[in-house]
């Protein structure tokens, strides 16, 4: 049976908190309290109003009803991880559990973490309404820009997140030509344009040039079934006399149909 601890539960769960939603980007669109079916599936509803929503004259409310309608889509959660650690009881007997802990906290900071958000970020590609395929370049990256904004304005959203490599990145802040500055540093970062906060990520995670986000979980949701860890003591298993650490991972990422046009995105063909 699994070691029960008084003390170190809470310590890794600040570790686990930290790691998966301090420091993904997918944990902004984070929707924990999604309704769970069975295994990997997840309901998700959404509420239309009918083919002719627009309020009419006042007739003393003769005028027809409107159709409100719920439907609830299933959709199938993309993950279902796990990863073992073991550290032998001639590593850790000084320590007891606590290096186990620090593994298991590292790998979630550096290879679970990135894992998540290049899965989010690809579906957000895959999914997005707007798939630009231009060369950006310092003349052109505003109006690509704006074109994302134009699209959500289109749609009733305002405002959002701007995912942006290094290089787009670099072209922006060429393009805004400014510069602040003071005794010891001169900075011409952009961290907010035309309503979107920007965030710099790296190539290999983000998978375009930008990709811009409107409307928050509202749009994309990052859906966390799970995450367990079953910690076993030395003589508590039968894998050897160390301390051995079972992981699980139950997480996706989607964008209802409906809601695609609140993602924008663009990579050079």
């Amino acid at each position: 049976m699994p070691t029960t601890f008084t003390s170190l539960p809470v310590a890794y769960s600040n570790a686990l908190d930290e790691v998966l939603v301090a420091s993904t980007y997918a944990s902004k669109y984070s929707v924990p309290g999604a309704e769970f079916l069975t295994a990997k599936q997840v309901s998700v509803p959404d509420l239309s109003f009918g083919t002719s929503p627009a309020p009419v004259a006042y007739n003393r409310f003769k005028s027809a009803e409107g159709d409100i309608k719920v439907d609830r889509k299933i959709y199938e959660l993309a993950h279902d991880s796990e990863k073992v650690f073991y550290i032998d009881a001639v590593d850790s007997i000084a320590e007891a559990a606590v290096p186990i802990t620090k593994v298991i906290s590292e790998y979630q900071r550096t290879i679970l973490a990135p894992e998540i958000d290049k899965d989010f970020f690809a579906v957000a590609k895959a999914k997005a309404a707007t798939k630009g395929t231009t060369a950006l370049t310092a003349a052109n990256i505003k109006a690509e820009i704006r074109k994302a904004r134009s699209q959500f304005t289109q749609a009733g959203l305002h405002g959002g997140d701007l995912y942006m490599t290094s290089t787009a990145l670099g072209l922006l802040e060429d393009a805004t030509n400014r510069q602040w500055s003071n005794d010891t540093s001169i900075t011409d970062t952009v961290g907010n344009y035309d309503g979107f906060s920007i965030y710099e990520v790296a190539d290999s995670i983000l998978g375009a040039d930008f990709t811009a986000i409107s409307g928050g979980n509202r749009t994309m949701k990052y859906i966390p079934k799970r995450a367990a860890l079953y910690l076993f003591a030395p003589g508590s298993h039968t894998n050897g006399d160390g301390w051995l650490a079972q992981n699980r991972w139950v997480y996706g990422s989607i964008v209802p149909a409906n809601k695609a046009v609140g993602v924008y995105t663009t990579k050079k063909a």
